[in-house]
């Protein structure tokens, strides 16, 4: 096994329970809260893997994520513990790496990552307008500046917010399929969405748990 952003990497047998379980390997941005959230799931014959950003390394810009995937891919191939079903996502936030004096590198990461074969999962602005929509659903008009924002929102709604120390037993599994339903309501087009990240308020992370979940996206 190997470490990839302080993570260890294997799908193997000694991991999969029956040799046919699936396996979703996510690169993230985040430091904390997608490990935790995924975490705190038991999905049936699926297992979802998160390569975090490790704490104060400077390494959370796109290219960096989708490189970090890209190693753990290579690394799997090599190993031969790929299969047919697995698949490998990379989430990310529309940031500062989505402003104009860096979106050139962001979209270029972005190109990479779907001609390696990887899936998409951004939001917008943050991760945690995923974790809100499992309690308060939004309109389209709805507008968040920045990250903070969404996470001062996510504090009042649930009496307080640590994405340090997540709170699991907050986001089940009936709340994320409140929350898939919610995301695909913030999208003018949800089986097909447009370009690499919703251009107002959302989060592709439906699309994710719409796979790991069995249902449509593709």
């Amino acid at each position: 096994m190997s470490l990839i952003g302080g993570k260890r990497i294997a799908i193997g047998r000694a991991e999969r329970v029956l040799k046919d379980d699936r396996f979703f390997v996510v690169a993230a941005e985040d430091t904390y809260a997608p490990d935790q959230y995924f975490a705190g799931f038991a999905f049936p014959r699926v297992k979802v893997l998160v390569i975090p950003t490790v704490g104060e390394s400077g390494l959370s810009a796109p290219i960096h994520v989708v490189t970090r995937l890209k190693e753990a891919s290579e690394l799997l191939r090599q190993k031969e513990e790929i299969q047919a079903d697995d698949e490998f996502w990379v989430m990310l936030d529309t940031d500062h790496h989505f402003q104009p004096n860096h979106i050139a590198g962001t979209i270029h990461a972005l190109k990479l990552a779907r001609e390696a074969g990887f899936f998409l999962a951004v939001s917008n602005p943050c991760f945690e307008l995923w974790l809100l929509l499992h309690h308060e659903e939004l309109s389209p008009e709805v507008e968040f500046a920045k990250p903070a924002d969404v996470e001062a929102r996510l504090r009042q709604v649930l009496g307080g917010y640590n994405k340090c120390a997540l709170q699991t037993e907050r986001f089940t599994l009936e709340g994320s399929r409140l929350a898939i339903r919610r995301a695909r309501s913030l999208e003018s087009t949800p089986d097909n969405p447009e370009g690499y990240w919703p251009s107002g308020t959302g989060t592709r992370v439906y699309r994710l748990m719409e796979r790991v979940m069995g249902g449509r996206s593709s």
